[in-house]
Formats: structure tokens, sequence, C-alpha cells
């Protein structure tokens, strides 16, 4: 996801400190360890039974992980002939976990920015995606046009706005408190309680990716999407785009995923993306 890079670099600065105290476990490229939340929906979950979609989670015994991401580790997995390993962590672990070597990849919806590159490297994209609002239904349902910079105006005046915590999504409601007068609600710590507020009318709109919204829409009939001209978001539409983390100097493994990726089509990438929405939507909030 198009995390924000705060929290990560508090921690990526802490485990820079401790590699010379604490040793590198220095995982190396015989096989992909890859590191994510597994709670991320659609790009990744976890799930108690395994299924064609699934990679066990080798640090819950009984869990598996799905999603968009597992789909793309999966690929790779094929293609550079590796064995995949996958760690469930906090979002706030995982620089600090690549730079350790607990983990040798971020596949995490995770944003290639230039604070981030200071601290780890990154491959091309794997997914790019489009900012949304999420609103309710019956507002949504009566605005199926892109909204224009007239548009929000006078629709987010004194409305408030939420998105997760740590997220880029969240620090893109700047945007729309600067330019349209909406109220910046306080970050919550998930997409799904996000959605609750939108839903219960605490909030009249959350920030995420499509990918999130289709699947957060599937789940509540109450929640509809509202799309927005991305010219709006300036600069920050670029963050919107996600690539995989690598250590510093792992150019070996770089190399390999940055050429496997080339490999494989936006069509393909975006049929991915549709199935681990379709498999999510039926997945409890």
């Amino acid at each position: 996801m198009a995390k924000n890079q705060t929290a990560l670099l508090l921690g990526a600065t802490l485990a820079s400190l401790c590699l010379t105290s604490c040793g590198n476990k220095g995982v190396d490229n015989s096989k992909l360890v890859i590191g994510l939340e597994c709670a991320y929906q659609p790009f990744n979950w976890t799930e108690v039974s395994a299924n064609e979609h699934t990679l066990p989670i080798s640090n819950e015994a009984g869990k598996f992980a799905d999603g968009y991401d597992i789909a793309i580790a999966k690929y790779l997995s094929q293609e550079l002939n590796k064995e995949v390993q996958i760690v469930k962590t906090e979002w706030e672990s995982l620089i600090p976990d690549l730079q350790l070597g607990s983990i040798n990849c971020v596949i995490a919806g995770m944003t290639d920015n230039a604070e981030r590159r200071a601290s780890i490297d990154f491959t091309s994209e794997y997914y790019h995606s489009e900012l949304v609002l999420i609103t309710s239904a019956t507002f949504a349902a009566s605005h199926t046009a892109t909204l224009t910079s007239s548009d929000l105006t006078s629709i987010l005046n004194n409305q408030i706005i939420v998105s997760q915590v740590s997220t880029v999504t969240n620090d893109c409601i700047d945007v729309f408190t600067q330019n349209y007068g909406a109220i910046h609600g306080t970050p919550l710590a998930t997409f799904a309680d996000c959605a609750h507020d939108v839903a219960s009318g605490a909030a009249f709109a959350m920030t995420a990716e499509l990918p999130v919204a289709l699947s957060l829409t599937a789940a509540d009939s109450r929640l509809g999407i509202v799309h927005i001209e991305q010219s709006i978001l300036g600069e920050s539409a670029a963050d919107l785009g996600v690539s995989i983390g690598i250590k510093k100097g792992n150019t070996e493994l770089k190399d390999a995923i940055n050429g496997a990726l080339a490999k494989l089509s936006q069509e393909a990438r975006w049929t991915m993306m549709e199935a681990a929405i379709a498999r999510s939507a039926d997945i409890a909030e």
C-alpha cells in the first residue's frame, strides 16, 4: 500500500544502529523471504485454511496468506525458480527486518519515495493505482461522473475525511483540506475502521486506493466509490505506485525481480488484482 514513511524511518534508524551490535542474519538470495502484514485487502490478508491461491505464513502455524501480493510472490517464484517464505509482521517492522536480514524483500504495497530510498532499494513498480473517495452509497450513486476541482469546492467544504494512519492516502487528505476546505479527521488504525466511520456517518469520506476501495465497498453495501481527477493530487499522485523493497546493495535480487516484472503485462497485473478483489469481498472486516 502507499503508506507513509514516518514510522518506518524511525524503525529503520533503530535497525541501522543495531546492525553493528546485533549482527546481520544475512538471508541469502536462494529463496524469497517476503515480509508483509497479511492484513491489507486486496493486496494481502490472512486465511485459516489453504487453497490454490494461498501460501503458508511461516511464523504463524496454521495460517495462510492470500491476495494480490501473494499472486505476485507466486509469479516471482515461478519465474525465478525460487522457494517463497512468507513472514507476517507489523508495517513499522518491514524496513528494519529488511535491513537486519530476517527478510530479503517486502511485497506489501510499499511506495518507493526518496526518504525510504535512503534506507532501502526498490524494484520497478508492480502495481499503480488511483486514489478515490469512499462515501455513502447514496452519495456515490448521485455522483457517478469523475469529480473536478470545481466540484470538490462545493462538496468537501467542512466535510470530514479520514484514512489509515501512516499511509500516503492519509497524506493526500492535505490536498483536500488546503484547497477545498475539508476537515482532516483523526487517522484510524485500519482502513476497515475508516470504512466503518463513513458507513456510520462519523466521516463524510475516506481516501483509498481503488483496489482497496473495491474490496471495501464489495463487503459493505452502505459504501460507494467516487472518482476524482487525479491531476488534483499534484505530486501526490506519483505516490500511488507500489514497488518491492530490497535491502540496499542487493543488486542481484533487485535485477532478477525487475527482469521478471518486465515480463508481466499490465493486463495480467489487473487480472490478478481483479481476482484478488473478488476473493477478498467475502472476508469479514
